[in-house]
């Protein structure tokens, strides 16, 4: 006898906890996700980043061509240069042949 009622407690606990566990997925399921703003936000935080890439594209591509044409010196300093060093190899050259 006194093991039928242990197992009668022990099986109405195990139905308590049983219906507890119900009520607890019962409130778990009334619980709905309204993902419909985060889905907006998402989709304006989206096309902020595919400008902010279409201007960080922009600008890489202007700077490659500034690259490609830049030039270290302009091209009437080089020509002086050179003229200036062709000017001094025959002054000098004139002057070390005079002394000869």
């Amino acid at each position: 006898m006194a093991k039928l009622e242990e197992l009668s407690e022990l099986l109405v606990s195990e139905i308590r906890d049983f219906e507890e566990a119900v009520k607890r997925l019962e409130k778990i399921r009334e619980i709905t996700l309204d993902l419909t703003e985060l889905k907006s936000v998402l989709s304006n935080h989206e096309m902020v980043l595919k400008t902010q890439n279409l201007n960080v594209q922009e600008t890489y591509n202007r700077f490659a061509n500034l690259l490609k044409e830049a030039k270290i010196y302009p091209k009437w300093a080089v020509i002086l240069f050179i003229v200036s060093l062709v000017l001094n190899c025959i002054m000098i050259s004139h002057l070390v042949l005079k002394r000869c």
